[in-house]
């Protein structure tokens, strides 16, 4: 049995794989957590992915300490099955990697792959990232902004007046008080960088076939008012994550 692990700023997630079936998926609010949940179960292999190196570390000790065995770990110089077409490599993010792989692996499960073919691929967490899959499985690139909950928190604390809000509170497109019209201003700016997005990938090939496929704890606020079709994936990191350490251990 393979666990999988996404370890990042504000939580871990996790999940079992049985060959290529997924189970299990849960959420932890620290490694010490995760340890306990899974110690005592049969695990086979392990592969981290993260963005906070100080967790990462601690996490990879208490597995080795409790299985005896490290767990693969994915980095920026992993054997990916994704082309990097991205002009600063070293940068990018394992999490923006790892959603990217998730949706392409389960694009071509139930899709025809072609040149036609673009996937979005949407983490909606700490921060909100929008990755373009282009044709041949290259990542091209995409966007970078704060996460839902930052923008309410930085209003608040960067402001003298305005009050925190709840993502829950936005309402309608035109907020009627202070606090329904910051909702507003959040989500809206949120969803829009998305619909931008994808009208842009439409604009430029009319012929493209755009699949948008979203994660992340926040996504759920955004889900009821996007335009186009979506499929979301709870597990969207995870799978990527799985389909890197396939492609990895497959050479070994």
């Amino acid at each position: 049995m393979l666990l999988v692990c996404d370890i990042g700023n504000s939580k871990i997630k996790s999940a079992f794989f049985k060959d290529d079936k997924i189970s299990g998926i849960k959420i932890f609010k620290d490694a010490d957590s995760l340890i306990k949940f899974i110690s005592g179960k049969k695990i086979s292999a392990a592969a981290f992915s993260s963005v906070v190196p100080e967790k990462l570390k601690y996490l990879k000790e208490q597995f080795f300490y409790y299985f005896g065995f490290k767990p693969v770990t994915i980095t920026k110089d992993s054997r990916f099955n994704l082309k990097i077409g991205y002009h600063t490599p070293g940068t990018l993010g394992t999490d923006r990697i790892c959603s990217a792989e998730g949706a392409f692996y389960l694009f071509n499960l139930k899709n025809v792959y072609n040149k036609n073919s673009v996937i979005i691929s949407i983490d909606s967490g700490t921060a909100t990232t929008i990755n373009i899959i282009k044709y041949n499985g290259i990542f091209a690139g995409g966007l970078i902004l704060p996460g839902i909950n930052m923008m309410f928190k930085s209003l608040k604390n960067e402001t003298a007046q305005l009050p925190r809000v709840k993502a829950s509170e936005y309402k309608s497109l035109i907020g009627n008080s202070t606090k329904s019209s910051i909702a507003s201003g959040v989500i809206n700016a949120t969803m829009g960088a998305v619909q931008r997005t994808t009208d842009y990938i439409k604009q430029k090939n009319s012929k493209s076939r755009v699949k948008i496929f979203i994660t992340g704890g926040n996504a759920k606020f955004i889900l009821p008012y996007l335009s186009y079709d979506y499929v979301y994936e709870q597990g969207l990191v995870l799978y990527g994550i799985k389909a890197i350490y396939d492609n990895i251990v497959k050479v070994q």
